[in-house]
This record gives C-alpha cells, structure tokens and sequence, in this order.
C-alpha cells in the first residue's frame, strides 16, 4: 500500500514538472525593436554673421586737371581704366524676415592710368594720372531671398594718386602724388554658393572732390577732379 502512494506521488510531481517544462517552451522570447531614427533639424539659413574674402575687377575713369598758375581757365581732361584686386572684411545682420543690414571695410591695389596729350597756349604736353590704390569703408542694406542677397552701399572712400606732366619743348617731366578722400555709393547681388562661401557681382562709383597737388620743379598748384567706377 505504501509503494502504491508512493509511486502515485511520484507520478504526480513528474506530470507537474513536465506541465511546468512545456508551459515554459510554449512561451515565445520577447521581441525587441529598434528605437526610430533620430533626424537631425534642418538648419536654417541666415545672412547673420562676419565674413572676410578677396576680390578681383576692373575700373575706370574720368579725369580733369587745370593750373590755374600757368593757364587759368584752360583744362585737360582724358580717361583712365585698369584692373585692381584685394579684400574686404564684414559683418552682416539680418533682420526678419528679410532685410539684411551690414558694414564692410575694403582695400584694393590698383593700376587704373591713362594719358592725354594736349597744345595750350602753343606748348604741346602729355599728362599722365594713375591710382595705385583704393579702401573704402561702407554700410548696406539688403533684401534677401534664401540664399541670394540684393543690396545697395554707400560711405567714405580713399584714393591714392599720381600725376605727372611731360612737356618736350622744356624739356621737363613734372610729378605729384596725393591721398584723395571722397565718397562711394554701389550696390550688387550676392549669392552663397555653399554653406561657407560667397559669390559676388557688384559696381561702385567713387567721387573724389577737387582737390589741389603741388607739381614738382615749377611749384605750381595743379587741381583735379575724378570720378571712377569700380566692378568686381
């Protein structure tokens, strides 16, 4: 009687044990997913901000000399052109939603000449003129859609001169330099090719009032005035 207990207890706990084991092989492993991909917020585009670059162009120009020492009220005029090239440096703000406002500081080497040759009072003479350099100091304003930007400037402006007079029956070769200071107004359209970098086209007029340079050798005042433009 005891063996028969025991074996119907021992049969039990089997069938238990093995109900627990397939209970346990019938539960499938749960499954896990990967989170979702995190997309990065587009950036925004925005014209706010300090730049610094290099330009390169060409200019020209109209000249007009007078000496009012040695022939008072008679005039020379004649037109200059060449190329120049340098830099500029510059911060832009952009107000919303699409003005931009700035300031800009620039420098140029130039080799902007020309000569006129002319007969004044019966003696024949060549002058010559040449700008060998040009800064400027600007603000502008600015409409901008996107990535591209149109924009109008204006400010002072600096120009470094030379002139010089041959005249053969002397014979003798007159020269004078001077730093002329004036004004600019331009404008332009800017586009950015890329996240970092700028592209522009633009055209200035610079002004220079008269002004007076003292000619070497004869002490006479030779007065001139000029107007150039400037692309690049």
């Amino acid at each position: 009687m005891k063996k028969l207990l025991l074996a119907s207890v021992a049969g039990i706990a089997l069938l238990a044990v093995s109900s627990a084991n397939a209970a346990d092989l019938s539960r499938r492993p749960p499954v896990y997913k990967a989170p979702p991909p995190v997309v990065a917020p587009i950036p925004v585009f925005t014209w706010t901000g300090c730049y610094i670059g290099g330009n390169v162009g060409g200019g020209w120009g109209r000249k007009t000399a007078t000496d009012p020492t040695l022939a008072p009220g008679i005039s020379v005029t004649g037109d200059t052109s060449g190329f120049l090239g340098g830099g500029q440096v510059g911060c832009n703000y952009q107000l919303a939603p699409n003005w931009v406002i700035g300031i800009e500081g620039d420098g140029l080497g130039a080799d902007i000449k020309g000569d006129v040759t002319q007969t004044v009072l019966g003696i024949t003479g060549t002058a010559h003129a040449k700008t060998d350099w040009i800064a400027s100091a600007t603000g502008r304003i600015g409409w901008a859609w996107d990535r591209w930007l149109l924009y109008a400037k204006g400010g002072a402006a600096w120009a470094g001169d030379k002139y010089s007079v041959d005249i053969p029956v002397f014979p003798e070769h007159l020269e004078a330099s001077e730093t002329r200071t004036g004004w600019t107004v331009g404008g332009g359209r800017l586009p950015v090719c890329r996240s970092k970098y700028q592209a522009s086209i633009s055209d200035s007029g610079f002004r220079q009032s008269n002004s007076a340079s003292t000619i070497a050798l004869t002490g006479a005042k030779l007065r001139s005035s000029r107007d150039t433009e400037i692309t690049n």
